[in-house]
């Protein structure tokens, strides 16, 4: 017979606080043993911010958001007759502390409850224990955080808020003004448990490799689920990019020494009970901790982890506190056994928008790829799709496990060809426009590939030259001088666009820079600031500001007038005269003394030089380095650093082809070590928001030193573009365009093994006849690139009196710089043995003896007619 009375409740229920995120696998391992659960809020209302807990999965709901419920919610638990209350997620953890305390349950208890979720106190707590950990400092002051970096001395450091997770807020600063910018961000914001970051803590810098170790215990006596090592990548922005969690041989180095150090830090913390997720830096000193959270990895996944360690953190965990002393019996003390490889893999995007739809097709093939386990869609329709800066904004968490590491990373690389078909979003009705000054091929390219509507303003210069091509979807305006605000105006307004809305003026041309500025405040568009624009052209003016800043800068004179230096005072052993906003070393000389400079004075004077305005440097020595990449919001995001085979002048003295190449940031570390602070500390003196730049410094091996020389807000010239993409596959011309028009530009850096290096290719005085092709240079060993610039019947001449004297260029690769030097010289030999230039100053006979050598076939002799 049906009864009418209710079913009787389950002999064991448990409490879970907070239940978002992996929180929600908790449910269910609690029901496979047997235990009903009900929730507790530890807010009035839930965070918005989270994956939210299934309230199907809980037979009651409670919420305790204040200490006026805490007794109310402790009786109603009470009567409930609980085994267990746990966290599910981070906010939970001090109320799950109280919870567990008041009840008389298994419980970590009260006392250090502020150690496991303040990131100050976890720190502090662990130094009074004797435990290895950073050195900090908390204020609600950005000033004081900043006093107190520059008091420790040591850069970089790292800002982030005392509460949160995910690599929210979290800042690495170089300098005590990205300490004050760092802390005025996580102070002006709330945490993605939406609360407000009232303080902000900064903290020493662990340089070394990050682990995730994640535990359950029981009474104090652990069982270590997995260790798991992070690649990812600091972008010189400081933004934690994660790219895979691969998982680690338990005695594989150094998971022991990891797994003990975990001890120590479980002690000190006072967790005994239930699960923790530990994140470690192995510094040269030894381990040492990033931060502790009592709950779950949010990376895991139940069968995922059954699969590749054959269990999982949730079961654990319900098992722990549903039958402590079987967990005991089976797990404490011991660690896990892997049964295959393993890897997380959080992709990333640069797609920005509101997310019209999930395609199920593209999320299929993903998932078709032999070691794929699970794809983690995290936005559906209606969500916002940011570019990806953090894990909070990765959109795709991927699970991947297979026999070996050699299947998932290849099937890792095919995901990055598929991720971006996941979702589908809705773009801007109206197609940006921009008007760009001079014809950069890469950012015209850019235009073309990211649906930007552009008009190009051709000079009459760069038009006769011929070696431009403006795509057809481009609108050209033909003018005397694209440098003229005067000659683009009327330009725009005969052609009907004086009134067009533009989102932007942009020029890659170092002469247009200010020109691009004055333009967009006619226009009411986006541009760089004329102002701070005129401190890139004007070399005295930046050294000056860069030196004001505390960053090593030659001593500068002006000189007004080039042709009259009567009245300049000498005042160097040795120094440079340039242009005061010239480029290319366009008559750059060194000079050695008074009498030197009023030589080149009468030499200009009687070529009646166009610049007159010209600068006077203390001369410095050593290694010439270059720093090219690009900013966005003020904050730089990509940076490569490199250096000429030898010094621009030294160069153009020693008549010998320009050469460069970029350090690559996994072999040769101490480079970005030396030269990512300096860039970061001139490009803020100079102001750069939104752009690409190409800086040049000065570097003593001896002594490390570098010394700011100059810097372009443009992409540098030569094969700097071709360069930079072939090393990184960073496009700098998109890099500009989107920045310009107030987009962020793509971070997504492929690093190619190698050495990857532009050489110029000289010519001969003479007439130019022919050369080798492209496509002949490409097909010599390592040459991935090659450009002709100068046109056959061109007469060439002979002396090297600038960087951009030259036929052409090449783009070679090599496995180092001994072998990139060698192709550079035979590339070189090969390339001067096939040019035909006529020589010149010679007699029509010995011309003619010219001729017959090049076409021994041919009889051009004045024949007798009989």
């Amino acid at each position: 017979m049906a009864s009418d009375s209710p079913p009787a409740r389950p002999v064991k229920t448990a409490v879970i606080v907070d239940g978002y995120s992996t929180g929600t696998f908790l449910p269910p391992a609690f029901a496979r043993l047997g235990v009903d659960v009900v929730h507790v809020y530890s807010s009035a209302e839930p965070m918005s911010t989270m994956l939210q807990p299934d309230p199907g999965a809980y037979r009651e709901q409670f919420s305790c958001p204040d200490a006026a419920a805490f007794e109310t919610t402790v009786e109603a638990l009470r009567a409930l007759g609980p085994v267990a209350v746990l966290a599910g997620q981070e906010p939970g953890v001090p109320l799950a502390d109280a919870l567990s305390e008041a009840l008389g349950l298994a419980t970590n208890g009260t006392a250090l409850s502020a150690a496991r979720r303040d990131k100050y106190e976890m720190i502090e707590a662990l130094r009074r224990a004797g435990v290895r950990c950073a050195d900090q400092y908390k204020s609600g002051d950005p000033q004081a955080l900043a006093d107190w970096a520059e008091r420790a001395g040591t850069y970089p450091v790292i800002v982030k808020p005392l509460s949160s997770a995910s690599t929210d807020h979290v800042y690495r600063c170089h300098t005590a003004a990205e300490v004050l910018a760092a802390a005025r961000a996580v102070l002006g914001s709330t945490d993605i448990f939406d609360r407000r970051n009232s303080e902000a803590l900064v903290q020493s810098f662990l340089e070394g490799t990050e682990y995730i170790v994640d535990t359950v215990s029981v009474a104090g006596q652990r069982y270590v689920c997995g260790v798991w090592e992070y690649e990812k990548e600091i972008l010189p922005g400081g933004k934690n990019i994660y790219n895979l969690d691969v998982l680690l041989a338990p005695d594989a180095h150094p998971v022991p020494e990891l797994i003990a150090y975990v001890d120590t830090v479980l002690e000190a913390l006072g967790i005994e009970h239930g699960p923790a997720h530990a994140e470690v830096i192995m510094t040269a000193q030894g381990p040492a901790l990033v931060e502790i959270g009592a709950r779950l990895n949010g990376n895991m996944n139940p069968g995922f982890h059954d699969v590749c360690l054959g269990a999982n953190q949730a079961d654990l965990t319900a098992l722990a506190y549903a039958r402590p002393r079987e967990f005991a019996q089976r797990y404490a003390g011991r660690v896990y056994a892997p049964r295959a490889a393993a890897a997380v893999h959080s992709t990333r995007t640069e797609l920005r928008g509101l997310v019209e739809s999930v395609d199920r097709e593209a999320v299929e093939r993903i998932e078709a790829l032999p070691s794929v386990h699970l794809v983690g869609v995290k936005l559906g329709p209606g969500k916002r799709l940011s570019p990806t800066a953090d894990l909070l904004t990765s959109p795709l968490r991927i699970f991947l496990t297979a026999d070996d590491m050699d299947r998932i990373r290849t099937d890792r690389e095919t995901i990055q060809t598929l991720k971006d078909a996941v979702y589908t979003v809705a773009e801007d009705e109206r197609r940006p426009s921009v008007l760009l000054l001079g014809t950069d091929k890469y950012v015209m390219q850019a235009c073309v590939r990211s649906g930007v509507d552009a008009v190009v303003v051709w000079g009459a210069a760069g038009y006769d030259h011929g070696l431009a091509e403006v795509p057809e979807e481009l609108t050209v305006l033909l003018v005397d001088d694209h440098k003229s605000p005067e000659a683009v105006l009327m330009a725009l307004h005969r052609a009907g666009l004086g009134e067009h809305r533009f989102d932007a003026v942009h020029t890659s041309d170092e002469w247009a820079l200010v020109t691009a500025g004055v333009l967009a405040t006619q226009l009411g568009c986006r541009a760089i600031d004329p102002v701070t624009a005129v401190h890139f052209r004007d070399k005295s003016l930046q050294k000056r500001k860069v030196a004001a800043a505390g960053i090593p800068a030659a001593r500068v004179t002006v000189i007004d007038d080039v042709h009259d230096v009567s009245g300049v005072a000498w005042e160097y052993d040795k120094a440079v005269l340039k242009p005061v906003a010239g480029a290319a070393t366009a008559r750059t000389a060194v000079v050695d003394s008074a009498e030197g400079l009023r030589a080149l004075s009468r030499r200009y004077r009687a070529d009646r030089t166009a610049q007159r305005t010209f600068v006077l440097e203390e001369y410095v020595g050593g290694e010439e380095w270059i720093a090219d990449g690009f900013v966005y919001g003020g904050e730089l995001l990509f940076l490569a650093v490199g250096r000429y085979g030898a010094p621009c002048l030294t160069m153009i003295d020693e008549q010998t082809p320009l050469s460069m190449w970029h350090f690559d940031p996994k072999d040769d570390t101490w480079a970005y070590d030396r030269g990512e602070p300096v860039v970061r500390r001139a490009l803020e003196a100079l102001g750069l928001r939104d752009g690409v730049f190409h800086m040049e410094l000065f570097h003593d091996p001896g002594t490390g030193r570098l010394t700011f020389s100059e810097c372009a807000a443009r992409r540098g010239g030569g094969l700097i573009h071709e360069q930079i993409q072939a090393k990184f596959g960073i496009h700098l011309g998109e890099a500009a365009l989107l920045s310009a028009l107030g987009r962020t530009p793509s971070t997504a850096v492929e690093r190619r093994p190698g050495i990857f290096g532009t050489s110029y290719l000289k010519g001969r005085a003479g007439i130019m006849f022919s050369c080798p092709s492209p496509a002949e240079l490409r097909a010599l060993p390592g040459v991935e690139f090659a450009r002709v610039e100068f046109p056959a019947g061109e007469r060439f001449l002979g002396d090297i009196d600038n960087t951009n004297h030259r036929v052409g260029q090449v783009l070679v690769s090599a496995q180092d710089e001994e072998q990139l030097s060698a192709r550079f010289a035979e590339v070189g030999a090969w390339f001067d043995e096939r040019l035909v230039i006529a020589p010149q100053g010679v007699t029509g006979r010995e011309i003619r003896a010219w001729g017959r050598e090049l076409r021994p076939e041919a009889d051009f002799r004045d024949p007798l007619w009989p």
